[in-house]
């Protein structure tokens, strides 16, 4: 398959055009040939991801976090260099895809972190660069999930607010919002005491263990929307 094809249809799903991110969305990083046959999906664009998805027979990587962000890369030196060595040595094309895979409504890492903690109702939540990129919901039932380790206990017809990465900030929002639990992956210092200070009981459970859902349920739906082999390496770069 065409390489365009895939990236269009990454576009087209999250909605990429809608977003004013940070991150340069897209493919930050092209290969010499046009055809894709196996497309890896990770986190983080770093070295070992590159190796794993060559490793895999990928042809393109899809991650959650590039590696050219604000007025792009300056300069091909230090960590940057090795990534983009590995890709071209392994002609490996690089997508990236940011705040707009935080914030989709199905296939998300909130919409997908939401649905893990068993919510219901969920609504859109927390604005980021006038973004909103998190949700809110309630538990369905008392139950247990752990997530990232950390074991989380939710009570029956509790407001859970929910959102992902280094959103720590959002947490007296989420107090506002009646919320009895805020989940997110971490948080500054500053912002663990706002959450203390206003009571909200804010469990930070990993930045990119908070960030794994979107990358798979993207795969999967691409598995399905375009016949495409693809290739889960979040659990191999833990």
């Amino acid at each position: 398959m065409k390489i365009v094809r895939i990236t269009e249809w990454l576009d087209r799903t999250l909605k990429v055009a809608d977003f004013d991110d940070v991150s340069n969305n897209g493919v930050q990083i092209a290969r010499l040939g046009c055809d894709v046959s196996v497309v890896g999906f990770a986190v983080d664009a770093s070295v070992r991801a590159v190796e794993a998805a060559a490793a895999a027979g990928a042809q393109l990587l899809v991650v959650h976090h590039g590696i050219s962000w604000g007025g792009g890369i300056r300069r091909i030196d230090g960590g940057v260099y090795n990534v983009v060595k590995a890709a071209m040595s392994a002609d490996i094309a690089v997508y990236a895809c940011h705040l707009p895979l935080d914030a989709h409504a199905t296939l998300g890492n909130n919409a997908q972190l939401a649905k893990r903690l068993g919510l219901v109702g969920v609504r859109p939540a927390f604005s980021y660069h006038g973004n909103v990129i998190g949700c809110v919901g309630k538990s369905r039932r008392a139950r247990e999930v752990t997530i990232g380790g950390r074991v989380l206990r939710l009570a029956a017809g509790e407001t859970v607010g929910v959102c992902s990465g280094g959103a720590g900030e959002f947490a007296e929002e989420a107090k506002r919002l009646g919320c009895g639990l805020y989940v997110t992956g971490e948080a500054s210092w500053g912002d663990v005491i706002a959450a203390e200070n206003c009571g909200m009981a804010m469990a930070c459970c990993g930045h990119r263990e908070t960030e794994v859902f979107g990358v798979r349920a993207v795969a999967e739906a691409m598995r399905r929307a375009l016949k495409v082999k693809t290739v889960d390496l979040t659990e191999k770069l833990k």
